[in-house]
């Protein structure tokens, strides 16, 4: 398991802004992650959850003020494909996979691009990450595109941790689970945390965000209205009202 007694942040936010004219998407954001943490992002709809990613990997844009340091290194002047090769890797809320590819050619194709690994390591790579999530060996060589919301989500998770990440970003991956499904995604992000993979999660699935993660952070217009212990967090004044409303907070 990775070492949590290190106090040197693996992954740093620094007043990391990001404007769309008028519009301020994220407002002056910052926090560290310690190298093997679980930390789970949460906030009402349009709180600038998935912008913040967006920034992190600059897909699709940069902040527009702040640094983003990944081990003391800064981040935000790199292109998205330096950001991914240096250990920062995300998945979408949407499918992003080559939907005709089948799934070791997905994963293949990760390992062999954000890892730069020869045809070969990579092979061996994708088989590897294949195995880690458990997605049937007889389902590898179906088409992307013919696979069930879960065993994507599972290609989704083993096509990321194929290319090696320091720091892997996990933008709603509970979307359109079942109960059932959610419960063995728990298992997936614990597997990934075991392979020494610093996991930051965003989620609207509560249950599942509380379950797995060490410290909670909670978004809302942008800006971040709580951090601490998921006990402590759920018990905000400030973050209940986020979510229920002045009205029935007071109730």
């Amino acid at each position: 398991m990775p070492d949590l007694n290190d106090d040197k942040p693996l992954l740093e936010i620094r007043q990391v802004s990001r404007r769309f004219g008028a519009l301020v998407a994220i407002d002056n954001v910052s926090f560290s992650i310690r190298k093997g943490e679980i930390f789970g992002i949460a906030g009402p709809n349009g709180s600038g959850k998935s912008t913040l990613f967006n920034v992190i990997t600059g897909i699709p844009f940069p902040p527009s003020e702040g640094e983003v340091l990944l081990s003391g290194k800064p981040m935000h002047r790199l292109s998205p494909y330096q950001i991914s090769r240096a250990g920062i890797l995300r998945t979408f809320q949407k499918d992003a996979e080559f939907a005709t590819l089948n799934a070791r050619e997905n994963v293949y194709a990760s390992a062999a691009y954000c890892a730069q690994m020869t045809s070969a390591d990579a092979k061996d790579a994708a088989e590897q990450a294949l195995d880690d999530v458990s997605l049937a060996v007889e389902r590898r060589a179906k088409a992307a595109a013919d696979l069930s919301v879960f065993e994507r989500k599972q290609l989704m998770i083993a096509s990321a941790i194929a290319g090696r990440p320091k720091v892997l970003l996990l933008d709603e991956p509970a979307a359109g689970l079942t109960k059932p499904e959610i419960s063995g995604l728990s298992d997936l992000i614990f597997t990934v945390h075991r392979r020494g993979i610093t996991v930051v999660l965003i989620e609207h699935v509560l249950p599942l965000l509380l379950n797995v993660s060490e410290r909670l952070m909670i978004l809302n217009h942008g800006s971040i209205i709580a951090s601490g212990s998921p006990a402590e967090v759920v018990r905000n004044a400030e973050v209940v009202e986020a979510y229920l409303g002045k009205r029935e907070a007071s109730l």
